[in-house]
């Protein structure tokens, strides 16, 4: 049966793939609030750990079409590297299926947590041709889609990562410490420092998660190391588990956990395991940062990129994908592939003298992304009326 829609019908209602991620949540806030979206809420998939949203039920639409039903739209952003690329395939018809429009957003043209791109470029190319519109974040990552697919793409830049509550007291409680804090982007005290620092030192940080496929660790951090300016000193935080499991007998990253514990014997360096942090946490701990080296190997946009804005931290870009198009400001920056001691001294000082961060304007931002998210849909929805053959008064979304 193909789905309809009538302008009275109340909230345009998004199945999006993932609902509950904070991508999602601060690029269609605005419009939810208005009551013009309703996001369906990820299914439940376990009582247990309630936020946990993969392996998104949604996705198996082809096998089990009640997943979509109460949708208008589908809207995928990611975590379909599970699904062979004929399973994806069939989750493109069954929602075409269903007379429901398709929106991708490409996040990642090569996936970072993945060693091999070739499969997931085939996945996303189906998603992408399949799709009624195709969302990216940067015009490099839009000109390499119409190069490999012959499909445009909207460009709709990255919003914030966090709210503004969260994020706004770090950053300026880390501007205040450097000397230049300017007003406050909301009517925010600035948080506690995170942790005494000798007077004149400075500290560049580097966040390795868990340690996953497209993160750098065994070539980076030696020479990262090696390539810290005077009175300056290296924290590399990584989750415990990680760590723990890197130096397991027959773990794939044994170089990982040697170069970590080769790094904790060194006075200028604090290897920092941490279990899994709340936003605020996380907050707390790069505020402590002068600089955030990103280590990813590969990849095509980054949060962490959006994260440093929102707390105004410079970052160390490493010159893959579109990362320093996404941050659109002068960056230090490095190739990840052979990274040189010089090369990242350079960039270390680059990022260590850098004039503070733009602030962003937080609202001003989320509401003419959600617009533009709002706009794409009521397109998607009336060329998907219009294949049918039914009037576009039929397909708006309630305003």
């Amino acid at each position: 049966m193909t789905h309809s829609r009538s302008s009275s019908a109340g909230p345009l209602r998004i199945r999006s793939i993932p609902a509950g991620h904070d991508y999602v949540r601060h690029a269609l806030g605005p419009v939810t609030e208005r009551g013009d979206v309703a996001v369906l809420a990820d299914p439940l998939l376990d009582p247990a750990e309630p936020s946990r949203w993969w392996p998104h039920p949604a996705l198996e639409a082809a096998d089990r079409p009640e997943v979509l039903d109460g949708t208008d739209l589908v809207h995928v952003h990611f975590g379909y590297e599970h699904r062979s690329p004929a399973q994806v395939a069939e989750f493109v018809v069954a929602v075409r299926t269903r007379g429901m429009p398709l929106v991708v957003t490409v996040h990642d043209l090569t996936n970072p947590h993945e060693p091999d791109p070739a499969m997931h470029l085939e996945r996303t190319g189906i998603l992408v041709r399949g799709a009624d519109a195709v969302i990216t974040l940067t015009a490099g990552a839009a000109d390499e889609i119409r190069r490999r697919w012959g499909v445009g793409s909207r460009v709709i830049p990255h919003p914030r990562l966090m709210p503004v509550g969260v994020t706004e007291p770090h950053r300026l409680g880390r501007l205040g410490n450097a000397g230049h804090a300017g007003p406050p982007a909301q009517d925010e005290r600035p948080a506690e420092p995170p942790f005494a620092q000798p007077s004149g030192r400075r500290t560049v940080g580097v966040a390795l998660g868990s340690l996953r496929a497209g993160v750098a660790a065994e070539g980076l951090l030696p020479r990262l190391a090696d390539a810290l300016p005077s009175e300056t000193d290296l924290v590399v935080m990584v989750r415990s588990d990680a760590l723990a499991g890197a130096r397991a007998p027959g773990h794939t990253r044994p170089g990982a956990a040697h170069a970590l514990d080769t790094l904790a014997d060194l006075p200028d360096v604090e290897v920092r395991p941490h279990d899994l942090l709340t936003d605020d946490e996380l907050c707390r701990a790069l505020s402590g940062f002068d600089a955030l080296v990103l280590p990813h190997r590969h990849g095509t946009h980054s949060g962490w990129l959006e994260l440093c804005r929102d707390l105004g931290l410079p970052p160390v870009i490493p010159d893959v994908g579109y990362l320093i198009e996404q941050w659109g400001h002068p960056a230090a920056s490095y190739d990840p592939t052979e990274p040189t001691v010089d090369e990242l001294r350079r960039a270390l000082a680059g990022a260590l003298n850098a004039p503070p961060v733009p602030v962003r304007a937080a609202a001003a931002e989320d509401g003419a992304v959600a617009a533009a998210h709002a706009e794409l849909y009521r397109t998607a929805l009336a060329a998907v009326a219009s294949r049918r053959g039914v009037g576009s008064d039929h397909v708006s979304p309630g305003d």
